[in-house]
């Protein structure tokens, strides 16, 4: 199964700067595609992301070098355990959403 990439870039001519706080990007990306909802996100700037590996107490398989035998897509992660379909990306702020 794919995952559909939807890239949300903001571009101005003037010095106002559209947000980069997680929660207005998720607002935005569930107003968009209601009714989905977030089910995890990657924030490249702060590198946080919110891993159900973790939620469970266990070592985070993402952060690995990609040849790393425990290696794990993000990405694979959340489309096998929430389903994700939708991939969300805001260049502006550097963060993917993923929802369902």
């Amino acid at each position: 199964m794919t995952i559909d990439a939807i890239t949300l870039a903001i571009e101005t001519e003037s010095h106002a700067r559209a947000s980069e706080i997680l929660a207005d990007l998720r607002t935005v990306a569930e107003t968009l595609y209601f009714p989905m909802k977030m089910v995890g996100f990657w924030d490249y700037g702060a590198d946080l992301h919110l891993c159900p590996q973790e939620e469970r107490r266990e070592p985070c398989p993402h952060k690995l070098p990609a040849g790393h035998p425990d290696h794990v897509e993000y990405v694979r992660t959340l489309q096998r355990e929430r389903r994700a379909s939708l991939e969300l990306h805001f260049p502006h702020a550097g963060v993917k959403i993923y929802m369902n």
